[in-house]
């Protein structure tokens, strides 16, 4: 059997591929695919395991080390029925969008925190499935789910800090595959993939998905156009923040445009790195036949992509 780790990262569409894989899960399993995501991971499965490393207990290492057992048990139960592809998905394995805004780093923790996961998989045959973003659009995207839950605008200094702190899509496989040396990772562009979990599901398990009995489903946690958190903003009292935001429209990316370009770019050198084959360390995954995506969204066309798949999914 083998083992799909799926990592996120975060506002790469990770909720519509765990709700598609949840509510597909009965046929999915008749394809020989099992599929374990949020509602269980954060519900127990998990517990201890989750964690900031630097603040973990010795209550938190012992919960941690049942939980691996949990997982083992898990792995080997579907193993014993013949499930032949077992998925795991949960992208705060990486670490957190909080930790990621208060830091202004990207996810640097991601040794550690795989690490206390790490001895859940021995022996067995690993697939690690990470998505990537424009930073751009990564960090706007973080930024307006914080807005929506009550944060404040971010200040000029923030957004420069954001833009120059140096960890790169790069350097997070990287520590994946030191983390888990004898897994194979897969990458690929949020940008490509958006909307399309199924798709998705097949190219990480390497298994063929009729649409037959599928059920599609919508764009989840999308992320908020100015105009939508202006009004959440000026519904929560603070009118002040929503006039900030008057006369723009479309998505949310408070970035000036030289840090806009920065970002882009530094984009678009990650790309290079996957395609020209990412040092050995992963396989960049590259649509093909039915889906969307290309070389080309990857090069300056993302933002007309995700408008679509924006207006589509209202």
């Amino acid at each position: 059997m083998d083992i799909c780790l799926h990592l996120g990262a975060h506002r790469t569409g990770t909720t519509t591929f765990q709700r598609f894989m949840e509510q597909n899960s009965e046929v999915l399993l008749r394809r020989g695919i099992s599929a374990v995501g949020p509602s269980k991971t954060r519900t127990g499965l998990l517990n201890g395991v989750i964690k900031n490393p630097e603040f973990a207990t010795a209550e938190d290492d012992r919960l941690a080390r049942r939980a691996i057992g949990r997982v083992k048990l898990h792995i080997a139960q579907a193993a014993e029925s013949g499930v032949q592809n077992f998925v795991l998905s949960e992208e705060n394995l990486l670490g957190t969008m909080s930790q990621n805004m208060s830091s202004c780093y990207l996810y640097s923790q991601v040794r550690e925190r795989l690490a206390r996961v790490a001895p859940a998989f021995d022996g067995r045959q690993l697939t690690v499935g990470v998505g990537i973003r424009s930073y751009d659009a990564h960090w706007s995207s973080q930024l307006a789910f914080r807005i929506k839950g009550g944060s404040a605008l971010p200040r000029e200094g923030k957004l420069d800090r954001l833009s120059t702190q140096p960890r790169r899509w790069r350097h997070v496989v990287e520590d994946i595959s030191l983390a888990l040396p004898e897994a194979k990772i897969i990458v690929w562009a949020f940008e490509s993939w958006v909307g399309q979990p199924a798709q998705l599901l097949a190219a990480m398990t390497c298994r063929p998905l009729p649409a037959q009995g599928l059920r599609p489903i919508e764009w989840a946690n999308r992320s908020h156009s100015v105009q939508e958190l202006r009004a959440i903003l000026s519904e929560s009292g603070n009118a002040g923040a929503a006039k900030k935001l008057a006369g723009q429209m479309g998505r949310y990316n408070p970035f000036p445009a030289m840090h806009r370009a920065k970002l882009k770019e530094d984009y678009r050198a990650d790309i290079d790195w996957l395609e020209a084959g990412a040092d050995g360390r992963a396989t960049y995954l590259i649509p093909t036949g039915g889906t969307s995506g290309g070389y080309d969204m990857t090069r300056g066309n993302s933002d007309d992509i995700e408008e679509r798949h924006m207006a589509g999914a209202r």
